[in-house]
């Protein structure tokens, strides 16, 4: 019953818009023409009272008047005739046939074409759930809390927009649901805030490499730049400054970074066992030998290994008690709860 009521509701205005331009009236004009003429006679009035009482000059007064009369003339003439090729009732009866068979044309294609058995009352099929949404389900409904975590900090930054931190885990929080661009217009604010920020300016430099779909923009090489002179040891900005080099085709000077970055790693840094992978694969494709280039990796611990065998394949969501306590946080303790859950998703 729904789907008619929408059919029908969407014939009569095709009829009326195309019956309205038959059957209007072209009097209207008039109208206009005669208020315009009554307001420059009262304009005319107004200059004559005003150059008898000295306000204006009589040579300004008189230019006023030969422009107002010319305007009387021109909105006097008598607008030529509307051609209409038929009288008003051989145009109502045409609009009223045309829409006739306009609603004929439409229920008979509808009729031809559409499928009429089909109902609203069953709904379509569902579609595959992704593997985010499947582990949210899993977790309780944990993307739900980081949605409201997020609209929380949105809440607060617009309250007190002034507060560095606060920007900074607004980013962070964006860059983890996939948000980039809003991800970096947060680190943006939190850089204009505190220039010297740790690791501001490197997370805005990720935020728009991913917004440009992994090109390192000269924006987000500006910002690595800027990271490496506050924190020459910054890994992030110097693994992307590599990544623009092989992007211009300086892919031998980008993999000298890339080997010194390794290099330099500590034992336990998190990142280096992809960014060995992934020199070496390039190594291969390029016949490069690393063997006195590239130290070897070192001997995963005891405490390291067991600690990776037992971490679960995902962390727990946070309950709405959680989220509303973590807003209910003083800035360092915010900070210090973020890092505890970075440290903890990279282990």
């Amino acid at each position: 019953m729904t789907l008619w009521i929408i059919l029908t509701l969407m014939v009569a205005l095709a009829v009326v818009g195309v019956a309205i331009p038959l059957v209007r009236r072209y009097e209207a004009r008039a109208d206009g023409q005669a208020a315009t003429l009554a307001v420059l006679k009262d304009q005319l009035i107004e200059v004559d009272a005003q150059a008898e009482a000295g306000v204006v000059a009589e040579a300004e007064a008189e230019a006023l008047r030969m422009e107002l009369r010319r305007r009387l003339l021109a909105e006097s003439r008598e607008p030529a005739a509307v051609s209409r090729p038929l009288g008003a009732q051989g145009l109502g009866r045409l609009a009223f046939g045309l829409a006739a068979l306009l609603a004929l044309a439409a229920t008979g294609l509808y009729a031809t074409m559409g499928r009429p058995d089909l109902t609203t009352s069953t709904p379509p099929p569902a579609a595959a759930p992704s593997a985010t949404a499947s582990a949210g389900a899993g977790a309780g409904g944990g993307g739900n809390d980081i949605d409201g975590l997020i609209r929380g900090l949105e809440t607060r930054m617009a309250a007190n927009p002034s507060d560095p931190e606060g920007w900074r885990m607004l980013g962070w929080s964006y860059f983890q649901t996939a948000r980039f661009v809003e991800s970096a217009n947060a680190y943006r604010r939190a850089i204009q805030l505190a220039p010297q920020g740790p690791g501001y300016q490197s997370a805005f430099g990720e935020a728009l490499v991913q917004a440009a779909q992994g090109s390192v923009t000269p924006e987000a090489a500006a910002a690595f730049e800027a990271a490496k002179r506050l924190d020459p040891a910054d890994a992030r900005a110097r693994y992307f400054l590599a990544v623009m080099k092989d992007q211009k085709g300086d892919r031998a000077s980008a993999l000298a970074d890339w080997i010194g970055l390794l290099n330099e790693a500590p034992a336990d840094a998190p990142w280096a066992p992809d960014l060995r992978q992934f020199v070496e694969r390039i190594a291969r494709e390029d016949k490069i030998d690393l063997s006195v280039r590239l130290k070897p990796a070192p001997a995963a611990t005891p405490s390291v290994l067991a600690a990776s065998l037992a971490a679960p394949t995902a962390a727990p969501a946070p309950t709405p008690d959680q989220v509303n306590a973590a807003l209910a946080m003083p800035a360092g303790d915010r900070l210090a709860m973020v890092r505890g859950m970075v440290e903890g998703r990279a282990a």
